[in-house]
Order: C-alpha cells, then structure tokens, then sequence
C-alpha cells in the first residue's frame, strides 16, 4: 500500500512538473530569455538548442529570399553574426512575441509545440524603418537539465519604410 501511494505522489509531480514546463507564463519566459541571450550574443546563447536540432529559417526581403538550414552549428553561425550586426550599429529595437498556440504533447508529456508571431521594428539613424514580421515553430522537449529546442521552422517578411 505503501509503494502504490509513492508512485502516486511521483506520478502527481511529474504531471504537475510537466504542467507547469509547458504552461504559457512558463513558456513565454524561457523563449524571452533565448531571445535575449540570442541578441546579446551572450555566452550560452546556443545551450538551449540541442545537438540535433533542425533547423529551417526562411526571411522574405525586397531582394529576395535568404535561409538558414541546418542544425546547432549553422544556428549558432546565424544567431553570432546578427547579434554582432546589432552591436555595431546600436540601432532601436522593439520586438513584441505572441504565443499563438502551445500544444504539449500526448503522454508523458516530454514535449511541445509552440507558435509564436514575432514582430520586430528595427530602427537606425539615417536608414528606413524595418520591421519584420515571423511565424515561427518550435519543438521544445524536457530533459533532466531543463527544456531543450529540438526543431524550429520559421517563415518572415521583411518590410522598409522611410
């Protein structure tokens, strides 16, 4: 009777664990500290993607498509030379993230899907405005360290104006 109320109290706490890893306010929080750390160019800054991450971005300009596919040593390449661009030119960035829809998945609950809409304007002095607006994907699994990103696709539109 003992050992069946532990694999309760066990089962409650990974449930509730899950719960509250995959929980919108949960959720948001970490993908806003990815963010920040991608834009900072901080050390850490790839820890959370895993070793074997798929990664697809695709960004829409007036000159045409750009890409970016591959795995964690393509992303991270991606992520150190924008974050470099931004140091440099030091412009006004403001980003707005939606969470469209978060959708863990079946038992035991190890993973989620997210979907965000991002919004970015980007401003610097004697340049148009840009702004560039992204639907992206994201497959997010827990691990014994913490939560890890295992895929994400991604589809932006980049936009200037004067």
């Amino acid at each position: 009777m003992r050992k069946l109320f532990w694999i309760g109290v066990l089962a409650a706490a990974f449930y509730g664990h899950s719960r509250f890893v995959f929980s919108e306010p949960a959720m948001m929080s970490w993908m806003q500290k990815q963010q920040d750390l991608a834009l900072k160019g901080a050390d850490g800054m790839c820890d959370a993607y895993a070793q074997d991450v798929q990664v697809n971005l695709r960004m829409q300009t007036e000159r045409g498509e750009t890409a970016v596919e591959g795995g964690k040593e393509d992303l991270c390449n991606h992520l150190k030379d924008a974050s470099a661009a931004l140091r440099v030119t030091q412009p006004s960035l403001n980003i707005n993230n939606e969470l469209l829809s978060l959708e863990p998945s079946g038992f035991p609950w190890m993973s989620a899907t997210v979907k965000l809409r991002q919004t970015s304007t980007l401003r610097m002095r004697g340049a148009p405005l840009m702004t560039e607006v992204s639907d992206s994907t994201y497959v997010v699994k827990r691990t014994l360290e913490g939560r890890q990103i295992t895929s994400i696709d991604s589809d932006s539109t980049v936009s200037l104006s004067r």
